[in-house]
């Protein structure tokens, strides 16, 4: 059976006894149906508890899939929801464990294991043949980035590394066959091989919207740097704002991974630049394992586009919206002044014309001037962006599919926290060159290349070669 899911977390208590909590994106990785018969094998040897959705001669006990309504569909989802003494031989209250999902077909097996983690070790699974590059997203969200790089038909995805649930959901349901990890990375102890490593840290304690903490309670560098080396990439692709890059985080980060990564090219680039009428500048940075491959990659000019307008990506006449009051979003801004007075309201309300917008940042649907809204015919009223309009301004492949119970609201936050799609098939498309040329020459001119004394370098956002200290 193939591994496609492993969800890290606590053992929850019910009654004062371990129990096995299954949510919906392990029951439907499994293909669980509400009602379902589950047959529980407990291997006290092993230090495992196996549930099966098939029968079989030798199982302690059997449990029925159980289930909840969705609130936005009403349909009814499958949970797992069972306790009792009988696990206490294996797990623990608030002990770590794997939940760990195999598939063949339509069977299924959900193996629960205490967690296996070593911080000094380094674990690689060996990916399956692919014809295309193999890319690890790391810190995936909703895997938007993942799927401007799979929509070059240069990559598929063979591992997502994700913390939050519903955009694990959101993970799996477009990417069925890679391997997910829903789990904090500090826990993440399993790597498949990939050629391309995709990394977009979390940005809000570096960000100018979030809380400016630079990382400093909850620095994930050496997380990150264990599982960069379990990947065994050949180049890294790091994505994030400017700030980060300036961070203790990211200096430690570099310093554990340079002995590996010794080659380091990085680039400040603007969205807008490149076609989109959002504004959205972030840093974006490649580390290398070996020079040719540093000496030959080459971040993407910006193209000379035609400069498109807000009606370019917006809605169709016949597509219904819901109009709030001009006079009433700026009698809130003038009672908050003290501290909205430094907001510009330049960009805040935009027409049909408009040729640039501000960033669309996680947080939209919260009224705040740094926003963009669209401004009615005669100026009195005012509307948010649809889902659809910001996922052509962004370039959303239309691959990405949000399953039907996630909420427009989240759906929302996972746009406006993901990156501009055109930058990241410009880069990943260059990458793919690079990547292509080393792999097809022959196995001579690698082991001479692999094998030469390194001098980490680094490219600076202005070109400028400089040696790594």
């Amino acid at each position: 059976m193939r591994l496609l899911l492993n969800k890290i977390y606590s053992v929850r208590e019910k009654a004062n006894k371990p129990g096995i909590w299954l949510q919906s994106l392990v029951c439907e990785t499994a293909n669980l149906k509400y009602a379902d018969h589950l047959y529980i094998f407990m291997d006290e040897d092993k230090n495992e508890i196996t549930l099966r959705n098939y029968s079989i001669e030798e199982y302690d006990h059997s449990i029925k899939v159980s289930g909840r309504n969705n609130k936005k569909t009403g349909l009814k989802r499958p949970v797992v929801d069972t306790a009792g003494e009988r696990y206490a031989s294996i797990l623990n209250v608030k002990q770590k464990i794997e939940v760990r999902v195999f598939r063949e077909g339509e069977r299924s097996e959900i193996v629960i294991r205490p967690l296996q983690y070593h911080l000094t070790e380094t674990v690689t699974i060996p990916s399956t043949p692919d014809q295309r590059f193999r890319v690890l997203s790391v810190c995936a969200g909703a895997g938007i980035g993942t799927e401007a790089l799979v929509s070059t038909g240069l990559y598929s995805s063979v591992q997502e590394i994700e913390m939050e649930e519903d955009a694990a959901e959101v993970l799996k349901f477009n990417h069925p066959y890679s391997y997910l990890v829903n789990a904090d990375m500090k826990d993440v102890h399993e790597v498949v091989e990939a050629d391309l490593a995709f990394l977009t840290m979390p940005c809000n304690e570096h960000s100018s919207l979030g809380d400016q903490s630079a990382g400093v309670m909850n620095n994930l560098a050496i997380a990150a740097a264990k599982i960069i080396k379990s990947s065994r990439a050949k180049v890294l692709f790091f994505e994030n704002v400017p700030q980060y890059f300036k961070s203790d985080t990211w200096r430690l980060l570099k310093e554990l991974i340079m002995d590996e990564y010794p080659y380091f090219s990085e680039k400040q680039i603007e969205a807008y630049d490149f076609g989109s009428i959002a504004l959205r500048k972030r840093v974006y940075c490649l580390a290398f394992r070996n020079e040719k491959m540093f000496e030959d990659f080459q971040f993407p000019n910006a193209p000379k586009v035609k400069r498109k307008k807000l009606k370019d990506f917006m809605d169709s006449k016949h597509v219904t919206h819901e109009w709030k009051s001009v006079d009433e979003w700026m009698g809130k801004f003038k009672s908050r002044a003290s501290s909205w007075k430094d907001r510009s309201l330049e960009r805040t309300f935009v027409n049909r014309e408009a040729k640039k917008i501000n960033s669309i940042p996680k947080r939209y649907r919260a009224q705040c001037a740094s926003s963009s809204y669209v401004l009615s015919e005669d100026q009195k009223s005012w509307r948010f962006l649809t889902i659809d309009e910001i996922r052509r301004i962004l370039a959303v492949p239309e691959s990405l599919v949000f399953p039907s119970h996630i909420p427009m609201t989240r759906i929302a936050e996972f746009l406006g926290q993901s990156v501009d799609c055109r930058v990241i098939q410009a880069i990943g498309n260059v990458i793919g060159k690079t990547l292509y040329k080393f792999a097809t020459r022959s196995s001579d001119v690698v082991q001479s290349i692999s094998k030469k004394a390194v001098q980490p370098l680094s490219e600076t956002t202005n070109g400028q070669l400089e040696l790594v200290i």
